[in-house]
C-alpha cells in the first residue's frame, strides 16, 4: 500500500543528522540547475536536460548510499562527485530518453505527457542504483513500478505544493532545505514500490542486476 505520509516521516527522520550536508548539496544542485535553465532559455534544451540528468541521478545515488548504510555512509560533497563520475553517461542518456518520450506523448495532448512523465519517473532511481542496467530497461522497470501508482505519485508531489509555495516567499532560499526532503521522500516511495513489485512478482531482484 502506498503510504505517502510514512514516506515523508521517514525522510525527515533520515535527514535529521544530515541537514547541513544535504543543504550544501541542494545549494550546488539548484545553482547548477539554474544555470542549466538559462542555457535552456537560449535554445540549449538538450544540454540543460543532460545537466539535470547528471545532477539528479547523482543526488539520488548519494541518498541511496546513505540509506543503505547510515552508520558508515554520509551525505557529502565527495560522495556526490563520486556519483557523478560513475553515473554521468547513463544519466545523460536516461534524461534525453525521458525527454524524448515525454515530448512525443505530449504531442498528443498535455495530460498524456504528464502521465507518461510519472510512468518514467522512477528510472532515475533505477539508474542511480545500477548505472549499468541500461536505459531502455530502466524505463521499462519504471513503468512496471509505477503501474497503478501514478495517481499516488501525483498526490505525493501535490502534498508538497504548500511547501513549494512557501519557498517562493523566501526568494527561493527555502528550496535549499525542501529539495533534500522532497528527494528523500521520493526515494522512500521508490523503495516501497520496488518492494510491492517483488511481493506481487511483477519484478525480481534479478531485474535490477
Amino acid at each position: 500500500m502506498f503510504e505517502r505520509k510514512t514516506y515523508k516521516k521517514q525522510a525527515l527522520a533520515s535527514l535529521k543528522s544530515q541537514w547541513l550536508d544535504s543543504c550544501l548539496l541542494s545549494t550546488i544542485f539548484l545553482a547548477i540547475s539554474g544555470l542549466a535553465g538559462c542555457i535552456s532559455i537560449f535554445g540549449g534544451i538538450i544540454i540543460s536536460t543532460a545537466i539535470w540528468g547528471i545532477l539528479s541521478v547523482a543526488l539520488n545515488s548519494v541518498f541511496m548510499k546513505y540509506c543503505s548504510n547510515p552508520e558508515s555512509q554520509k551525505i557529502s560533497f565527495p560522495s556526490f562527485l563520486d556519483s557523478i563520475g560513475t553515473h554521468w553517461l547513463p544519466s545523460i542518456l536516461g534524461a534525453l530518453w525521458f525527454l524524448l518520450w515525454t515530448f512525443l506523448w505530449s504531442l498528443l495532448f498535455f495530460i498524456p505527457g504528464v502521465v507518461k512523465g510519472y510512468s518514467y519517473s522512477m528510472m532515475f532511481f533505477v539508474l542511480a542504483e545500477n548505472p549499468k542496467i541500461g536505459i531502455e530497461k530502466s524505463m521499462n522497470i519504471s513503468k512496471i513500478l509505477t503501474s497503478g501508482h501514478k495517481a499516488d505519485l501525483f498526490s505525493l508531489h501535490l502534498s508538497f505544493f504548500g511547501w513549494w509555495l512557501l519557498c517562493l516567499f523566501t526568494s527561493g532560499v527555502g528550496f535549499i532545505a525542501l529539495l533534500p526532503y522532497f528527494k528523500m521522500t521520493n526515494l522512500n516511495a521508490y523503495y516501497d514500490l520496488k518492494k510491492m513489485a517483488f511481493n506481487e512478482r511483477k519484478l525480481s531482484p534479478a531485474d535490477f542486476a
